[in-house]
């Protein structure tokens, strides 16, 4: 069977490097927020192009203390329903209102019209998450905000499955005031293990950030923020990170040729044409399709395992439902609800594994329609 990620594949790969890591943790005997965790951070802040990488123990953290820093308490955020929940989770931890806003039926990505439709003086941030490994333009969001209430408004990149894409010259992350990245194993740059960091260029940002992650200590046993917590990233996976990240852009690259060879054996990939850009850096790949449950069936009979990207909408949970009636009715986060489908793509593919993949797609090309 072939599977939809299996990041053991390169953690193999790397196995004499990554036991380097553990020889030296074992050296140093420092476990936690040591060298290897700065060594990280340097990096890939070096990397993004940006001043201040924050890591903390997971990307649902990384938004949640971005909300935090940004003193959403009590105020609307405003986020897609179609992004696995994420910022949900985040809204409700710190007794914001979740807002949800529409997609673009083309990209699935949020739709900057339904955003500006949503956004009010009581808006604290919007999410603005980069769905599937496509990468938003924030500039654009920026204006159409700030042209209707006369202000910007912070924006959260949501760079979860974004790592290493750019728009306009600039990485995924680095376009507005803050951005969250998750290191869960399967991400374009994933460690061995739960990981998160926040990004930004802000001084006093990073600052407050760096405190929250780790109780709100101002000095050392002193609790000066009320929003403190444990989030820290583990110096073990700090040290794995960093030697997988050269390889982030060379790996992103063998993503994108993946959903090429889909695309052209006849999937309607969601985000088919950027495969070419360094604005997608294909994450998942998402498709839409007919008949999805049949469709699952046969190409599992193929021997390729599918998945869904999100079965449900963040206003499906029982956690939402003290909300209420959702004035927007979000048609096109349905529509697409219902039609999503993702394939196997992760850069340690084999070559028989893809082939197998675009065998089943052609087999079954009735199923995939034109987007």
């Amino acid at each position: 069977m072939v599977p939809l990620a299996d990041p053991a594949r390169f953690a193999i790969q790397m196995k004499h490097e990554l036991h380097t890591v553990l020889d030296r943790l074992l050296d140093k005997r420092v476990f936690v927020l040591g060298e290897m965790v700065n060594e990280f951070e340097s990096q890939y802040a070096y990397y993004l192009g940006v001043k201040h990488c924050v890591s903390v123990a997971s990307g649902t953290d990384a938004i949640e203390i971005a909300m935090r820093v940004l003193e959403c308490e009590g105020k609307e955020v405003v986020l897609a329903a179609n992004a696995g929940g994420y910022g949900t989770i985040s809204c409700l931890a710190i007794g914001a209102t979740p807002v949800y806003a529409d997609v673009d039926p083309h990209s699935l990505l949020v739709s900057v019209d339904s955003i500006v439709d949503l956004v009010t003086p009581n808006t604290g941030a919007i999410v603005v998450t980069h769905l599937f490994g496509l990468v938003m333009d924030c500039e654009l969001i920026n204006a159409a905000v700030t042209k209707k209430i006369g202000k910007s408004i912070p924006l959260i990149e949501d760079c979860a499955q974004a790592h290493g894409g750019a728009i306009n010259g600039r990485r995924a992350g680095t376009q507005n005031l803050i951005g969250c990245f998750s290191f869960y194993p399967t991400k374009n740059l994933g460690a061995l293990g739960d990981g998160g960091a926040l990004v930004t260029n802000d001084d006093s940002l990073a600052l407050k950030i760096r405190q929250l992650r780790q109780y709100g200590w101002t000095e050392r046993y002193m609790q000066s923020d009320k929003g403190g917590r444990n989030s820290r990233l583990d110096e073990i996976q700090a040290g794995f990170l960093t030697k997988f990240l050269p390889q982030l852009d060379f790996r992103n690259n063998l993503r994108r040729k993946i959903v090429k060879r889909y695309l052209e054996s006849g999937a309607s990939m969601v985000h088919g044409n950027y495969v070419d850009s360094e604005q997608y850096v294909a994450h998942l790949a998402v498709c839409l399709v007919n008949d999805r449950d049949s469709l699952q069936e046969k190409m599992s009979a193929d021997g390729v395992h599918t998945g869904i990207h999100y079965p449900y909408l963040d206003t499906e949970f029982p956690t939402t439902s003290h909300l209420g009636a959702q004035q927007n009715p979000l048609t096109n986060s349905h529509t697409a609800r219902r039609k999503i489908l993702t394939l196997p793509c992760f850069p340690d593919m084999q070559l028989e594994e893809i082939d197998m993949v675009c065998r089943s797609i052609v087999k079954h090309t009735s199923h995939f329609e034109a987007i």
